[in-house]
């Protein structure tokens, strides 16, 4: 008695499958340490079959560039739905950018040093500011404040998440992290002003603030 070949992938769902696994093996090893074949293996298909999908490397790590930025930003989104008052939106969502890149830190696709090609530096650099612009939408819904504000602010704001979630997943217990995740929020929502002054602060030798003494040679 003869059996049957196994039924052949449809070729939409193969290429969603392989795109699938190359975003976390381009997530877990970057562009340059991953070869074609290290993706060919983890989907258990030939390199010519890999090639059937995509034409080159960098064909397919645009692609999952794109996969990534469309997942992250609806997780920006989902940030403004929270409610609360923007403090309380800007610790969910430290907390939640942390959840969702943990280890397998995603956003260092976007922010890494690898120097790849410049069709892929223009695509990192549109997502970046469309990822900039939903999240100062987000934080500063009750704010003024134009497009060009938003994109520097938005850009600011992710570096700054980026290096919370670092620390959170570097820290030893949730006290730690408690204590990362309200330093980070008061200093998103507040900036320094947030926290409170010392009585007499100087930098130099330097008094600082608007309540600095005044000085008798200048008159001031």
């Amino acid at each position: 008695m003869t059996t049957s070949p196994p039924a052949r992938m449809p070729r939409a769902q193969r290429r969603a499958q392989l795109l699938e696994l190359a975003t976390r093996v381009f997530t877990r090893k970057g562009f340059q340490a991953t070869s074609m074949d290290d993706i060919a293996a983890a989907a258990g298909v030939t390199k010519p079959v890999l090639y059937q999908h995509f034409t080159s490397k960098e064909e397919l790590y645009l692609e999952v560039l794109d996969i990534i930025a469309e997942a992250m930003i609806e997780e920006v989104r989902q940030i403004g739905e929270h409610g609360g008052t923007t403090a309380e939106r800007v610790r969910h969502g430290l907390h939640r950018f942390y959840e969702f890149v943990a280890l397998e830190n995603s956003l260092r696709l976007f922010t890494g040093h690898e120097v790849i090609s410049e069709a892929v530096q223009e695509r990192v650099a549109t997502v970046l500011d469309r990822m900039a612009l939903e999240l100062a939408g987000v934080l500063t819904a009750s704010r003024e404040i134009g497009v060009e504000e938003s994109r520097v602010l938005g850009r600011g704001i992710i570096a700054m998440t980026q290096t919370a979630a670092q620390l959170l997943h570097a820290a030893e217990d949730q006290a730690a992290r408690e204590i990362i995740l309200d330093t980070m929020t008061t200093a998103v929502v507040h900036g320094v002003t947030g926290f409170a002054p010392l009585s007499s602060p100087r930098i130099a030798g330097v008094v600082l603030g608007a309540d600095a003494p005044s000085d008798p040679a200048s008159g001031t």
